[in-house]
């Protein structure tokens, strides 16, 4: 089975706007929008604080949904496999959504400490920062919905104990 990016795109777009739509409030009354200051821990509301935030908690909880309505896809979709899917929540969909969630934090933050270094203070239009942020829960949706699937129907194979 081959996981398609496609298949993410419209889940992607409706947690954008969904997300899009919460940073509104976030950033409401502000003229402008601070995408980073000179200062990794800082009070304000950024556009790239609201992004890391993002990255975890949403991360863990799409991982959860998807691999969730995953495994009940593929259990109806090929019941002869259905008992080598790993579907424990706490033994596999848990451990999954946490490692997807933490890599993509991993990522973000690492992604904002670079533009913090080489940006510095940078602040954009309320309409700006709002697009952006739903943009990042756009590409945080595809790159979980698609780690997930894809650590659902990977199968570790130990080369030691295979029989010739």
């Amino acid at each position: 089975m081959k996981i398609k990016l496609k298949d993410s795109l419209i889940g992607g777009v409706i947690n954008g706007v969904i997300n899009a739509y919460i940073a509104s409030f976030h950033f409401k009354g502000m003229d402008s929008v601070p995408m980073s200051v000179n200062m990794i821990m800082n009070s304000k509301v950024t556009v790239w604080g609201q992004a890391v935030s993002l990255t975890f908690g949403l991360g863990i909880i799409l991982s959860l949904i998807t691999s969730k309505l995953f495994v009940h896809q593929l259990k109806k979709n090929h019941p002869d496999h259905a008992a080598q899917l790993q579907s424990g929540f706490w033994s596999h969909l848990l451990p999954i959504a946490l490692t997807q969630a933490a890599a993509l934090f991993g990522w973000f933050v690492t992604l904002a400490v670079i533009w913090t270094k080489f940006a510095g203070e940078v602040t954009v239009s309320t309409s700006c920062a709002v697009i952006l942020v739903g943009l990042f829960a756009f590409v945080i949706t595809i790159a979980v919905e698609v780690r997930t699937k894809k650590s659902i129907i990977y199968k570790k194979i130990n080369l030691l104990e295979q029989q010739y």
